[in-house]
C-alpha cells in the first residue's frame, strides 16, 4: 500500500465518530477556480505524495550507498470560520494521530491553518523518512 492509502484508511477509521466529517477519494483539484476543499466543507482531503531522496550513507561501492527518501504529503479540510466547530481540535488530533500508522525512520507533522473569507483551512503536512539502498 502507499502512504496516501494507509494514511487514507486510518484517517477514515479515526474519524468515524464524528459524523459531520468524511474522508474524500479525489485529489484536491480546483473546480471552477475553487478548490475542492473548500468547496465541500468538513470533507478531508488527501493530496498526492511527493518524494525527494537525499545522500544518508555513501559507501566506496556504488551499489551499496543507501539514501533518505523523504516522503510528504499535505492534507486539507476546511471549515465555516464564522461557527467554528467545537470538535474540530479533536478532528485535526485524530488527522495527525493516522501518522503511527505509517513506519518510518522519522516522521515531521505540521500543522497550518488560513483564514481566508468566511472560511478556515486546516493543512496538515506529513513527512515521512525511510531509508532506501541506492
Amino acid at each position: 500500500m502507499t502512504i496516501r492509502s494507509t494514511l487514507k484508511t486510518t484517517i477514515t477509521s479515526n474519524i468515524a465518530a464524528y459524523a459531520a466529517y468524511g474522508v474524500n477519494s479525489e485529489l484536491p483539484f480546483d473546480d471552477s477556480g475553487t478548490p475542492l476543499h473548500i468547496k465541500n466543507m468538513k470533507r478531508v482531503y488527501l493530496d498526492k505524495e511527493q518524494a525527494t531522496y537525499e545522500p544518508y550513507i555513501k559507501t566506496l561501492r556504488k551499489d551499496c550507498n543507501l539514501d533518505a527518501k523523504v516522503t510528504t504529503l499535505s492534507v486539507y479540510v476546511t471549515t465555516d470560520a464564522k461557527v467554528i466547530p467545537t470538535d474540530i481540535d479533536a478532528v485535526i488530533s485524530a488527522i495527525v494521530a493516522a501518522k503511527r500508522s505509517i513506519s518510518t525512520i522519522d516522521t515531521t507533522t505540521e500543522v497550518t491553518t488560513e483564514i481566508s473569507d468566511d472560511y478556515i483551512t486546516y493543512t496538515i503536512e506529513f513527512g515521512f523518512t525511510e531509508l532506501v539502498a541506492t
